[in-house]
C-alpha cells in the first residue's frame, strides 16, 4: 500500500512539475505579478468593456493587411505601439516591455527544438465589422521536433523527430493610425478535429504535447491558474511573465482577468 501511495504522489509531483515548467519556459505570446482578482470584497471577476479602437481612425483594408503580414512575417519591437498589449487565451495581459522580455527568453529554446517551423499563415482579413483596423487570421503551423529542448525542471529534452502538425489557430492585430500593432491575440483554435499531433492545443502549449509535455492550458482551469499565482510571488526576472502588473499595463486596457481567469 506505501508503494503505491509513493506512486500517486510522485505522479502528482510531476505533474506539477510540469505545469510550472510550462508557466515559467513558454511565455512567447506567446509563452508574473498576481493580481487580486476581485475587487472590493465582490465574489465576482471584475470585467470591463475593452475599447480597443474607441479611439482609432479606420486604415485602408489593403494599407491593414499589408502592414499584418509585415508583422507576421517579421515581428519586431519596433512594430508594435508603447500601449500594445498581448493576450492569449490563459496568457496575458502583457505589456509592450514584458511581451518583449518574454518572446526573447522563451523563443530561442523552441526554435532550436523546432528547427524547421513553419507557420503556415493565411486568410488575411480586414472585414471586421466591429473593429476596422482589426486584422484576423488563421495559422496552420508544421514543423519536427529534431533540436534538443532545454526544459527548466526536467532538464533537457532530446529529440524524437516527432512531427509537429498543429490544429487550425485563429490570430488577430490591431494597429493604430500610424501603423503600430497596439493588440495582438494568439492561439485560439478554431477546430480540434483536423489529425493534429498537439492533442488539440494550440501556440506553445501543442509544441509542448509533441515534446512529451502536456499540460491542461483550457481557460479556467483550477491548476493553471493556481501556479500562475505561485509564481507571482517569486522575485521580477526568475521567470517570465504569465501577465504583466495591473499598473504596467495601458489605461486602455481594462479587462481585469489574468492568465487563465474565465
Amino acid at each position: 500500500m506505501t508503494g503505491v501511495r509513493c506512486c500517486r504522489l510522485w505522479q502528482i509531483i510531476t505533474r506539477v512539475n510540469n505545469m510550472i515548467a510550462i508557466i515559467v519556459s513558454t511565455r512567447i505570446i506567446c509563452t508574473n505579478a498576481f493580481l487580486p482578482l476581485y475587487e472590493g470584497g465582490s465574489k465576482l471577476p471584475v470585467q470591463a468593456k475593452i475599447g480597443y479602437n474607441s479611439n482609432l481612425k479606420s486604415l485602408p483594408k489593403d494599407d491593414l493587411i499589408c502592414l499584418a503580414k509585415e508583422y507576421v512575417n517579421d515581428p519586431t519591437p519596433d512594430k508594435l505601439s508603447n500601449d500594445f498589449v498581448f493576450r492569449g487565451p490563459v496568457i496575458g495581459p502583457l505589456c509592450k516591455k514584458d511581451f518583449i522580455a518574454t518572446f526573447e527568453s522563451a523563443g530561442k529554446d523552441l526554435k532550436t527544438a523546432f528547427p524547421d517551423l513553419v507557420p503556415n499563415s493565411f486568410g488575411f482579413s480586414a472585414d471586421d465589422p466591429v473593429e476596422p483596423n482589426r486584422v484576423w487570421y488563421f495559422e496552420r503551423a508544421r514543423g519536427t521536433f529534431t533540436g534538443a529542448f532545454n526544459h527548466p525542471v526536467v532538464g533537457k529534452i532530446e529529440p524524437t523527430g516527432a512531427e509537429y502538425i498543429a490544429p487550425p489557430e485563429a490570430r488577430s492585430v490591431i494597429f493604430d493610425d500610424d501603423g503600430l500593432v497596439k493588440y495582438q491575440s494568439v492561439g485560439y483554435v478554431t477546430d480540434r478535429f483536423t489529425g493534429d499531433t498537439s492533442g488539440g492545443r494550440g501556440a506553445v502549449f501543442g509544441m509542448y504535447a509533441v515534446m512529451g509535455q502536456n499540460i491542461d492550458a483550457g481557460v479556467g482551469s483550477i491548476v493553471t491558474t493556481m501556479l500562475q499565482k505561485m509564481t507571482a510571488l517569486l522575485p521580477e526576472g526568475t521567470v517570465p511573465l504569465s501577465f504583466s502588473k495591473q499598473e504596467d499595463l495601458p489605461e486602455w486596457w481594462t479587462d481585469r482577468r489574468m492568465g487563465s481567469e474565465a
